[in-house]
């Protein structure tokens, strides 16, 4: 039989569990909070070394060599619509992109992340706004966003007005941290419910005011999120109305691919 444990401690023992929680809980909440302000992308790095450039036995293509993407870096920003939510990044079309013009790739989108909204109280991103000025050196920067920003209004958790201001902020940051490099967006999907229709049109008309180029994705896109049949096909499923899956992305490759190109 074991012998029984004097009162006084056995109090000492739960006074010494509880600190233990309590310091464990601080470290976990210190460790979160470094992971949600560190900066680093998800980097690949497609650029070839001096062998490959000069190889005459595999030569580059004369279209992939002369292209005005061959060589650079391109820094991409957005939800998970750009980072591809729980599915690998090198899925997506622009980082297929980078990897063909041998491009150096940096991928700073986040799941749920939004352009102007702080999401770190529901344990998700700070807004794009706060991290651009962490961003490494690039030639070209591409955000594809708006979807998280939208559903956040819906939400209830913010309104159109500070979606605008938050999304001119960040065009503005863009061009102040990288003033040499050359900036594209692209709007969310066709979607008619409110707020997307307002976030599609500020987001067009912003980047006209700083002559930004953008894509309309619910004009130019040809990615039909209303129909079944094709949400099936070439999305994560057939209830997702933002997230191309692999088939997806190479649907629309072609069409980014010239949006870049045309930068």
């Amino acid at each position: 039989m074991s012998p029984e444990i004097p009162k006084e401690n056995l109090f000492k023992n739960i006074i010494l569990m509880k600190i233990i929680t309590k310091i464990a809980l601080i470290l976990v909440c210190f460790a979160y909070s470094q992971v949600m302000h560190a900066q680093d992308a998800v980097v690949y790095d497609y650029r070839l070394d001096e062998k490959a450039l000069n190889d005459n036995k595999n030569p580059i293509p004369y279209e992939i060599r002369n292209s005005p993407l061959f060589g650079k870096t391109i820094n991409v920003f957005g939800d998970s619509r750009a980072r591809n939510a729980l599915k690998e990044i090198t899925d997506t079309w622009h980082c297929q992109v980078a990897q063909k013009y041998h491009m150096l790739y940096r991928n700073y989108a986040r799941n749920k992340c939004c352009i102007a909204f702080d999401r770190r109280r529901e344990r998700w991103s700070p807004p794009i706004t706060e991290f651009v000025e962490d961003m490494d050196s690039c030639d070209y920067i591409l955000l594809i966003g708006g979807h998280s920003d939208a559903e956040q209004i819906i939400s209830g958790k913010g309104t159109i007005e500070e979606f605008q201001d938050g999304f001119v902020k960040l065009l503005r940051g863009f061009i102040k941290k990288a003033p040499q490099a050359k900036i594209g967006v692209m709007t969310p999907w066709k979607i008619e419910t409110p707020p997307y229709p307002d976030v599609i049109r500020i987001m067009i008309e912003k980047c006209h005011y700083f002559t930004i180029p953008v894509f309309d994705c619910s004009t130019q896109s040809g990615i039909y999120v209303w129909e079944m049949d094709f949400t099936k096909k070439y999305f994560h499923t057939y209830q997702d109305n933002t997230h191309l899956n692999a088939k997806g992305h190479k649907l629309f490759m072609n069409k980014g691919e010239k949006f870049l190109l045309g930068l």
